[in-house]
Order: C-alpha cells, then sequence, then structure tokens
C-alpha cells in the first residue's frame, strides 16, 4: 500500500518508536522525589528547553506537553473565552478542534465571529482586518490547513492585529505547518501556537503548547500542578521523549516536483483547490459529480490510501471548509493527497493516473 494521507497522520518513525519503547523502561514518576524521578524529571525539563529553542519561541515563553493538539487548541480557548462583552474571530477553515469549540461558546452566548476564506483556504485578510473592533480580544487562524494547505501568512498577520490592538491574543494552530515550514515563533508574534507529534511522524497521544506570557493563561487541567501547574496531570514521558525525537527529525523537503507530477497526470472535470500558496505536499482536489468516499475505495483496492478530506470531518457527512469555497457539484468529489518522504515522484504519477481512470470509471458507471 502507498499511504497518501499524512495530512490525517504520519507513521511514527523506527527512532522515535525506540524512543518510546526505551523509556518506558523508566517508569518512575517524574513528581516522586527519589533520584530515578528526579532524573526523568530533569529529561523533560531539557526537553522543553529544546523544544523553546528549536522554534526560537520568545524570551519568556514557556512550552506545555498536552495530550493532543486537540487539548491545546481547547485549552487556548477556554482560557481566553471569558467576557460576553468581548468578541472572538476565527477563520472559517479551522480545525475542527477550534471551529467546534468556538461553535460552542457562540451557542453560550459569547460573541464569536468566523472570517470567511479565499478559494484556496486560506483566511480573506481583509475580511479579518475589517471585523477587528475595540470589542476583540482574541484572534486564532491555522497556519496552515489541513484541508487544502493554504498557507496563512501569520507573522503578517499579528502585525496587523497588533498593530491594530496591542493587547489581542493571537493563537495559531500549527500543526499542519510543523516539518513543512521553517517555524521561527518569535518572528510570528503569536502568543500560542499549538504542535502535535503524530503530524511529525512521532507518537500519538503527545502534542504541546507554546504560551508567550504565562500570566495571560488559565489551565484548562487543575491537579497535581504539573507543567509549572500550567496542566496537571502525570507526563508521558516516554511520548514526550518520543516527541523530542520526531522534533530533532524533522526535514522540511521540497516536494514541488511531486505536487507538478500528480497536477500534470490529472484528467477528467475537477477544480484543484491548493493552488501555489499552499505546502506542497498536501494537494485538495474536487471531481465534479462523484463521491469521494468511493473514489478512495476504488484507489485502495489499486493500492492508494488517500483522503477525502479532513479525517475529523469525516463522520460529519460533509466538509464544512470546502463547502465554503468550492461549487456545489464539486464538494463531494474531494480528494485529498498528502504524501511524505517515502513516496516519490513515479508514485505521485501512478496515483494520480490510478485517481483520474477511477474518476472515469465511476462516471460512466452512472451513466449506464
Amino acid at each position: 500500500m502507498l499511504y497518501f494521507d499524512n495530512a490525517s497522520t504520519t507513521k511514527i518513525s523506527k527512532v522515535s518508536l525506540d524512543a518510546y519503547i526505551s523509556e518506558s523502561e523508566s517508569f518512575y514518576n517524574p513528581s516522586s522525589l527519589y533520584a530515578p524521578s528526579s532524573e526523568i524529571k530533569k529529561e523533560i525539563e531539557n526537553t522543553r528547553a529544546y523544544i523553546l529553542k528549536r522554534f526560537k519561541a520568545k524570551a519568556g515563553s514557556t512550552f506545555i506537553f498536552t495530550g493532543s493538539a486537540t487539548e491545546s487548541n481547547n485549552a487556548v480557548l477556554h482560557s481566553c473565552i471569558t467576557r460576553k462583552d468581548k468578541k472572538y474571530i476565527f477563520s472559517a477553515g479551522e480545525h475542527s478542534s477550534i471551529y467546534e469549540t468556538a461553535k460552542y461558546y457562540k451557542e453560550q452566548g459569547y460573541n464569536i465571529v468566523f472570517v470567511p476564506l479565499n478559494a484556496n483556504g486560506s483566511v480573506d485578510s481583509e475580511a479579518l482586518l475589517n471585523a477587528l473592533d475595540d470589542n476583540v480580544a482574541f484572534v486564532s487562524i491555522i497556519h496552515v490547513s489541513n484541508e487544502t494547505g493554504a498557507i496563512n501568512d501569520i507573522k503578517s498577520i499579528v502585525k496587523d492585529i497588533k498593530t491594530y490592538n496591542k493587547n489581542i491574543l493571537v493563537h495559531s494552530d500549527g500543526v499542519q505547518a510543523v516539518g513543512k515550514l521553517d517555524i521561527n515563533l518569535n518572528d510570528l508574534g503569536v502568543d500560542y501556537y499549538t504542535i502535535s507529534a503524530h503530524k511529525i511522524n512521532g507518537p500519538k497521544g503527545i502534542g504541546g503548547l507554546f504560551i508567550t506570557n504565562p500570566n495571560k493563561y488559565k489551565p484548562l487541567l487543575h491537579g497535581g500542578g504539573q507543567e509549572m501547574s500550567l496542566r496537571s496531570s502525570t507526563e508521558n514521558t516516554p511520548a514526550i521523549k518520543a516527541f523530542k525525537i520526531a522534533i530533532e527529525n524533522i526535514k522540511i523537503k521540497d516536494y514541488t516536483e511531486h505536487k507538478k507530477a500528480i497536477i500534470d497526470n490529472l484528467s477528467g472535470d475537477y477544480i484543484l483547490v491548493s493552488d501555489d500558496h499552499c505546502v506542497d505536499n498536501i494537494i485538495s482536489i474536487c471531481f465534479k459529480d462523484v463521491r469521494g468516499e468511493t473514489i478512495a475505495h476504488m484507489l485502495e483496492i489499486q493500492g492508494y490510501l488517500v483522503g477525502t478530506g479532513s479525517a475529523c470531518n469525516s463522520k460529519a457527512g460533509y466538509n464544512r471548509v470546502l463547502e465554503t469555497i468550492v461549487p456545489k457539484g464539486y464538494v463531494g468529489g474531494a480528494i485529498r493527497l498528502s504524501y511524505g518522504e517515502d513516496i516519490g515522484i513515479k508514485d505521485c504519477i501512478d496515483v494520480a493516473k490510478a485517481l483520474s481512470t477511477a474518476v472515469k470509471e465511476y462516471t460512466e458507471r452512472i451513466k449506464r
């Protein structure tokens, strides 16, 4: 099987898996007072310091380990959405863990505003700026779209927001950006930034959150005071170790030729959502009058595993992001191809041809 669904999750690397297994031998609770526990605690703090340095976090920032990016995103929103007389802005293209949480607050009577998207899935920056007013307290804009790979210019967005009002807190979900872009948090200027291990060949069940000013963060989880009392819960030390290894082994690769190979070998009536302002290893393609799920199953039989959009939206039976930017007849035929360094140019050519053939066969079948 050739795996073309890396935006959903990535295979854990051997080095990360080995680190996870090895660290599992050190089963001691980091909060205990005896020497073996102290060594584990020291290792966690060294890892935290490494991650802060690796992503060039602003001086005074901290980083907390969480159970997932979903937890990190929820934690930020629960920390920052506190008053009904304030305004909170999100892009319509946020990951479900942001979108559904914001929608929950909207249902509770909070002033939640969703800003529309451009044709490629990036946020409409003009609409975003027009939504700013004196009541805005918080803005969250995804860095790279998990649906289309669209890159939001977070540095420019933050600069414009802070110029309007320096007290507005800004968060970005960087889960799909890490490993594809060179992340410099000091340069981006965000107040909060979310990352995840399983999108960069690390284990599931471990995420992280950068917090520029810990005084402007209220914990989601209370308990034993772990993570500087910002996220109580016994630390998942094997996953933390594996997370560090995954970050150390990040290789930002040029996938321009891979994307070109796919596009050059596509045929049929389709819309290419992922344009030149998207990362090159996430491609969203919408075919007219076909069922993306059926096409995905046809490709699986041929040995290709592809997505039909975000896995977090698959159970909903619709795609809220694509529905806002793609004509109605094309939304149901969404296919998302996302790949890593194990996929070669020939693999891209082959999957594009197989995809085109599957769509043609499907179209001919329903015409009978």
